[in-house]
């Protein structure tokens, strides 16, 4: 009862003292005012401990950010203004522009390389060609380049675009620009010039450039698709390897990256042939060379081809050399694998793949030339794509892969049927000390009961392969019906 009459007590008391409940009202919203301002003030205080971060930090944060981040980054405050000019921050530079950028008569992106150049040290180029004439911009980057940097790697990347849609005079611009970038440069370690498919002679003349003037400092050259071949011109193409430098001209490149070109044989064939008349030379620091050959480029035929005293020369030449070698080809060929890989070829890696399914060398003539060349010396991986049925892969691979003593890795791609239950079941009670990782990749399997079959039983061996240290991976293209 005298709680209800307390309530009540209260009750009337508000009502009759307005002044109170304005007062109370007022406080509350100043007390709710110097709590907002409390927070404020706590979140300036914070931002002026971020303002104050040392060198070090700022230079982190801005080479975990984009390009467009670090342009907002450096607008916060004077401080972080400052560190948008380190050189860190400027060290790599990719040139990548959108089209509303390539569209653009003068690009806002060339104020900042004018500004910064001097501090690029790594640059890639990636250029997207909108048919617009917007070449210049790529030109004009270059020419900035050219009399401001000082590089250590740069990085050509999707120029093909550009070079297949412009007129001849425009080409040769291009040409001359690139060229005149390489002679600028003196200290590049690292170039890489991906699928650019220069003219043979614009591709030979580039090379010199960059071998005269990075010679000593050059140490990894990347070159897929970097000429193309014009079977019209022979004439004007039998005459490149006069003025072609060579790896002897190389002494600190440790890795190159090339398609089996005429380039490639000239490049190897002339400090052969120089080496074999010589008693004392000077070794090499090349130790990789990762080659492709692919059969749409041109046919073997355009090659004089290298030879295995060529290999032993350049093995004297290079002693830890180790070559990486793809070959693709429309059906497989035995000639194509003979014209390739010769004795005292040191192949640590060996992929061959072939678009149709047409009969051709069957895999046991592989590898029987593979052992005749001493491959399986060398080899640590091996992968083979889109093989023929195979009724009994342990008497063709086992014999093969017992020889190959330093071999790692095995990827095989091959058409069902195929009895590559029977490999592992013989892994199972051979386990091969040498072999670490093995990808089976079955295809055309038909129906959902092959498939079911298929599954079972490979889930069942991974696993206990698995358990003797053995990483086998099998999967297929197959899609289950629903």
């Amino acid at each position: 009862m005298d709680a209800v009459k307390t309530s009540e007590t209260v009750s009337d008391a508000n009502e009759i003292d307005p002044i109170r409940m304005q007062y109370r009202a007022e406080k509350q919203d100043s007390e709710t005012a110097q709590s907002i301002a409390s927070n404020e003030t706590e979140e300036c205080e914070k931002q002026g401990h971020w303002s104050e971060l040392p060198s070090l930090p700022l230079e982190k944060i801005y080479s975990f950010l984009r390009r467009e981040d670090q342009v907002n980054m450096s607008l916060v405050c004077s401080k972080w203004s400052e560190g948008y000019g380190l050189p860190s921050v400027w060290k790599t530079f990719i040139f990548d522009l959108t089209k509303s950028q390539l569209s653009m008569d003068t690009c806002p992106i060339m104020k900042f390389v004018l500004k910064y150049s001097s501090m690029f040290r790594h640059v890639k180029v990636y250029y997207e060609f909108t048919r617009i004439g917007n070449w210049r911009h790529f030109i004009e980057f270059l020419q900035i380049l050219t009399n401001n940097s000082q590089l250590f790697s740069i990085e050509f990347i999707g120029l093909p675009h550009l070079l297949r849609h412009i007129d001849n005079p425009t080409y040769v611009n291009i040409y001359r620009v690139i060229a005149n970038f390489l002679g600028s440069q003196h200290h590049l370690k690292r170039v890489k010039f991906y699928g650019c498919y220069f003219g043979l002679n614009e591709g030979v003349e580039l090379l010199r450039k960059l071998f005269q003037h990075s010679r000593k400092s050059l140490t990894h050259l990347v070159l897929p698709g970097f000429v193309s071949y014009d079977p019209m011109g022979e004439g004007q193409n039998s005459n490149f390897a006069q003025t072609l430098p060579t790896l002897a001209d190389l002494p600190s490149l440790t890795t190159l990256e090339i398609d089996y070109t005429l380039i490639f044989e000239n490049m190897v064939a002339g400090p052969c042939a120089a080496l074999q008349r010589m008693k004392n030379f000077q070794t090499l620091a090349l130790s990789k060379i990762i080659l492709e050959y692919n059969y749409r480029m041109k046919t073997i035929e355009d090659f004089r081809g290298l030879t295995s005293a060529d290999w032993q020369i350049l093995k004297r030449l290079s002693p830890n050399l180790q070559v990486e070698l793809t070959i693709e080809t429309h059906s497989p060929s035995l000639r194509v694998v003979e014209f390739f890989i010769v004795p005292n070829m040191p192949i640590t890696l060996f992929e061959y793949r072939y678009e149709a399914f047409e009969m051709g060398m069957e895999i046991d003539e592989l590898f029987r030339h593979l052992l005749a060349c001493k491959t399986n010396d060398h080899l640590v991986s091996l992968y083979l794509w889109k093989w023929q049925p195979v009724e009994d892969l342990v008497s063709h691979f086992i014999p093969f892969l017992t020889a190959c003593k330093k071999l790692r890795d095995l990827e095989i791609s091959i058409s069902y049927p195929t009895s590559f239950i029977d490999l592992m079941e013989y892994w199972l009670h051979n386990r091969p000390e040498y072999l670490e990782n093995v990808l089976i990749s079955i295809l055309d399997i038909e129906n959902d009961e092959d498939y079911r079959t298929f599954k079972n039983l490979t889930s069942d061996y991974m696993s206990r392969l698995k358990l003797i240290g053995l990483n086998v991976q099998v999967e297929t293209d197959y899609q289950v019906m629903e």
